[in-house]
């Protein structure tokens, strides 16, 4: 078994400095920026052959001239609806093991880190794991038990939390100890997901149509919601109903982020086209008020 790896949280262009990296690297399950590709491959020149691995899924038109470069293994959504299904021995042992995980923070990101490190120290994944990735990542078919309460944790945890995921998933893989008190704290975030699910269900019905829109679109302001919110719960709750559902919610340092999302199987639309987006999930994307003024300009968006 080989000494555990360095575990590194990232969202897509945010990657840290190569030099700040341990050893030889894996990105799981992180897009290239939507807006400029090309910084995230002089990134990955810049690591040269401690690059093992840039395992994603998130379709991008500079995918074409990635094909010749091995170290990128890239499939689109239409073949993996999730990435860790991606990650198998073969693979693992093909590249090596990694020193460090880079990897998004969502479950099916968590989920991926998990997997490399259980198949590089010899492991054999939970059966849960790749069918519940499929589920956090798409939003669609049912969690096992044990998926529900990751995906829960993480929704109401933070990146401790989300390194949490990862560890239980490699104990129980490995047969190793988890520990009582690391399971009371996934609990803990579990349960104040539970509360912020609670807290989300009372804003929706501020929700107002936007009637000056072709098709069925709604917008919900949470810029005033006190309390945790939980944005996916929000958005899975709207689109029951709507087509389309805009969001304007507090970003991290004050900010405020504008989230769209949709059901493409109930709606038959896909945001990354609505917007000329690469890198998001057909389901979900986040935009900016000069592309929603663009694309949506109704008069009931507070886009000034």
């Amino acid at each position: 078994m080989s000494s555990a790896p360095v575990i590194r949280l990232c969202r897509p262009g945010k990657q840290p400095p190569t030099g700040d990296l341990k050893g030889n690297v894996v990105v799981l399950d992180l897009a290239l920026r939507g807006e400029n590709p090309q910084l995230d491959v002089n990134w990955a020149n810049r690591l040269g052959s401690r690059l093992l691995a840039w395992v994603d899924h998130h379709d991008q038109n500079i995918w074409a001239s990635l094909q010749n470069d091995q170290r990128f293994v890239l499939r689109p959504r239409s073949q993996a609806p999730a990435c860790p299904p991606l990650i198998d021995r073969e693979l693992v042992k093909e590249r090596g093991a990694a020193d460090t995980i880079l990897c998004h923070g969502d479950l099916d990101g968590v989920l991926s880190a998990a997997k490399w490190w259980i198949l590089q120290d010899g492991g054999n994944p939970p059966d849960w794991l790749d069918p519940d990735s499929v589920v956090a990542d798409t939003r669609t078919g049912t969690f096992t038990k044990t998926g529900k309460f990751l995906d829960h944790a993480l929704r109401g945890g933070n990146d401790h939390i989300r390194r949490l995921v990862i560890r239980f998933a490699y104990a129980q893989a490995m047969s190793a100890n988890f520990g009582n008190n690391n399971l009371a704290k996934l609990e803990m975030a579990a349960e104040q997901h539970h509360q912020a699910v609670n807290n989300s269900l009372g804003q929706l019905k501020k929700a107002i149509p936007l009637d000056d829109l072709e098709g069925s679109v709604v917008f919900l302001d949470l810029l005033t919601a006190q309390g945790r919110i939980d944005i996916t719960e929000i958005l899975l709750s709207l689109q029951r109903e709507y087509d389309l559902v805009i969001l304007r919610a507090r970003g991290k340092q004050k900010s405020i982020k504008w989230v769209v999302g949709t059901d493409p199987a109930r709606s038959g639309l896909d945001v990354r086209k609505i917007f000329g987006l690469q890198g998001f999930a057909p389901f979900r994307a986040h935009v900016t008020t000069s592309q929603l003024q663009a694309r949506l300009p109704s008069k009931y968006l507070p886009l000034s």
